[in-house]
């Protein structure tokens, strides 16, 4: 496939009128990179809203539901760090307060050939405008075949309890909010390289921190988020709509997958 059908193609995913990023050195390109570094610097996430087009929006929420069966499900408790509880801890330790987490993923490797998922991801264009976007000098898809891109699905209360990523950033499509719940909130920069904050995790972890900011869930909304130092959950889900997103993954590192028990955790399996 040349380079202008796979724009043609992608087209009819993303819009490529208002979101140019098959044209970064045009001015409106330009002015697209640029905000989306503004954004970061200034609250650590910047959103998208109708990036992806509301047809393909809809096949992948029908492409979500419709692979239900297939998906695996997580349920599980755990700290803000995903880290061992200690023995013997304080009550005022992070360490030890923890957290609720479940959702069912719909691996990468069951994502169809023809999804919008897959056009998207695999366009050279989407990732180049990433890299160009986080102001990362190189940023290459997730080799992983389980991982590089999953559909999630967030049922009545489901929920990502609050924690912190180990990786530095993360890009997120909103497909289908929940008519309740499913919120994402966070607390910008709450810990930083050189100070963990323990006091302000447990503030925040007791609804007692200022500065909670919460993210609209508009459908084809694409999610840039340094979610490394700042503090994030998605609340519990309430109600029978499921809540959906897509989540798409890269390194930094050419070839990169999870490992094999890393996989098993996630989806239920190796490949």
């Amino acid at each position: 496939m040349t380079e202008s059908q796979q724009t043609a193609r992608a087209s009819q995913v993303i819009d490529l009128d208002r979101y140019p990023i098959d044209r970064l050195d045009s001015p409106k390109g330009k002015a697209l990179v640029a905000f989306c570094r503004a954004s970061l610097a200034f609250e650590g996430a910047c959103q998208l809203p109708g990036f992806v087009r509301p047809a393909a929006v809809e096949q992948l929420a029908a492409e979500a539901v419709a692979k239900r069966k297939q998906a695996f499900r997580t349920d599980a408790k755990h700290n803000v760090y995903f880290e061992a509880v200690p023995e013997a801890s304080a009550p005022d330790d992070p360490l030890s307060l923890l957290e609720h987490s479940s959702k069912s993923a719909i691996a990468w490797d069951l994502v169809g050939p023809d999804s919008a998922l897959r056009i998207a991801y695999e366009w050279d264009a989407l990732t180049n405008f990433l890299g160009q976007a986080l102001d990362m000098p190189e940023i290459h898809r997730y080799a992983d075949p389980l991982g590089a891109a999953s559909l999630m699905l967030f049922d009545e209360g489901d929920e990502l309890g609050w924690h912190f990523d180990r990786s530095p950033f993360a890009v997120t499509l909103m497909l289908q909010p929940a008519s309740a719940g499913g919120a994402y909130e966070y607390h910008h920069r709450l810990r930083s390289p050189d100070d963990e904050n323990g006091a302000g995790v447990v503030a925040a972890l007791h609804d007692d921190q200022p500065g909670r900011i919460t993210l609209p869930n508009e459908p084809g909304t694409l999610s840039l988020f340094r979610g490394q130092y700042s503090l994030h959950r998605v609340t519990p889900v309430q109600g029978d709509t499921t809540r959906i997103n897509a989540v798409l993954a890269y390194s930094t590192k050419p070839d990169d997958k999870m490992n094999t028990l890393t996989q098993e955790l996630f989806y239920g399996r190796s490949a």
